[in-house]
């Protein structure tokens, strides 16, 4: 005697664990469209007895195509989930799925629905109500084809409402997921733009310093030299930072006292720069870029007025960082392109989370930025 061990059907097992994983996503949202759309599948078939309600029977009937309409839409979502998971987005493929959903979704209703209605006479009870008595009720073949036919409508129209809903849904998660790209490659591309320039000396300061510098070593050749050490001071503190994608408001003050101590030994010892920064807002992620224009702007007026003291206050509030910047040159706030330029950082940056403010303060001129606290930099 030889036992032959077949080899279970692996297609068909995958198929209903593939199911399975399908209708274990439904949720309350797939219930509610069930409810309503059995409610409206009731409405529309109950219209034809509403000069009939007063008649025996009326209610029995519409609790009855109720519950057939839970049903059939029941049935049919189910098959449209099995049908659609893991389906293409579009093309033949998910249309012959789609039709396969429906047929036998319909032909599945019927097949419940049919001889549970005869059993409940509910055949008997329509052709009494159409006063139809003498009129024998179609046979069970003829009733399971036109009931069949009328299920696969319905059926089509909540796929093809499920359908519109689900490639709608779809197109805006690719709208939303393509515009988080966007906004993620926009945001890479500004901070290595910022960070670029952060290592890009000003050519025109670059010139001046330097030929401040030569002429200085006519006269006085230990000045001089002690000038293009702070000038060599600040390119090593600006250069590296091409290299760096972000910065910290500790690392941008760097840079700040750098700059100035430039630009006070070639204007015999102006601007004085004076620096509030707390504890907490020293290792505050910040960008590049942001702070030094600002002060580049505060020394080049247009009259050649260079300002005694600059004054730069730092505080966090609340979830924000605020930058006070204030030096000695009145109405210093008309518009120009340097400002413009960091207002657009800023907004590349921060979006409307970030500000910058430009006002006279008596005889003072006052830039206030600020911006989102972010994430702190270890260094």
């Amino acid at each position: 005697m030889s036992v032959v061990l077949t080899r279970p059907d692996v297609p068909r097992i995958a198929a209903v664990a593939t199911w399975w994983r399908a209708w274990s996503q439904m949720g309350w949202a797939h219930g509610a469209a069930i409810l309503v759309a059995s409610l409206l599948m009731t409405v529309i078939s109950g219209s034809i007895w509403i000069d009939k309600l007063d008649k025996p029977g009326v209610g029995q009937l519409m609790a009855i195509d109720f519950v057939g309409s839970v049903l059939l839409f029941g049935i049919t979502l189910l098959a449209w989930v099995a049908a659609t998971y893991e389906a293409p987005a579009s093309g033949p493929n998910r249309s012959r799925r789609l039709i396969w959903a429906i047929v036998i979704s319909s032909l599945a209703t019927a097949a419940i629905a049919v001889p549970a209605m005869a059993a409940l006479g509910v055949q008997e009870l329509v052709w009494a109500l159409m006063s139809n008595k003498k009129k024998e009720a179609p046979p069970t073949a003829v009733a399971l084809i036109g009931h069949t036919i009328v299920y696969a409508t319905f059926s089509f129209l909540l796929v093809a409402v499920a359908e519109v809903l689900h490639r709608r849904r779809a197109t805006s998660a690719a709208l939303q997921a393509t515009r988080r790209a966007q906004a993620t490659i926009a945001r890479g591309v500004l901070e290595s733009r910022l960070a670029a320039m952060q290592a890009q000396v000003e050519p025109q300061f670059l010139f001046n310093s330097l030929v401040d510098i030569e002429t200085l070593y006519r006269k006085d050749a230990s000045r001089a030299a002690d000038d293009l050490d702070r000038l060599i001071t600040y390119l090593r503190v600006a250069l590296p930072r091409l290299r760096e994608p972000g910065s910290t408001i500790e690392a941008e003050v760097e840079l700040v006292r750098a700059y100035i101590s430039v630009v006070t030994s070639l204007h015999g010892g102006k601007p004085e720069l004076t620096v509030t920064l707390p504890e907490d807002c020293r290792v505050a992620r910040f960008y590049p870029m942001l702070l030094l224009p600002l002060l580049q702007r505060a020394v080049r007026h247009p009259s050649g007025l260079m300002p005694e003291s600059i004054k730069i206050g730092i505080s966090r509030i609340a979830e924000q960082i605020a930058i006070v910047l204030r030096f000695d040159v009145p109405d210093h706030c008309d518009d120009d392109p340097e400002l413009a330029r960091v207002r657009e950082r800023l907004a590349g940056l921060f979006g409307v989370c970030a500000s910058l403010l430009c006002e006279r303060v008596g005889e003072l001129t006052q830039i206030t930025m600020r911006v989102p606290t972010g994430d702190r930099v270890t260094k």
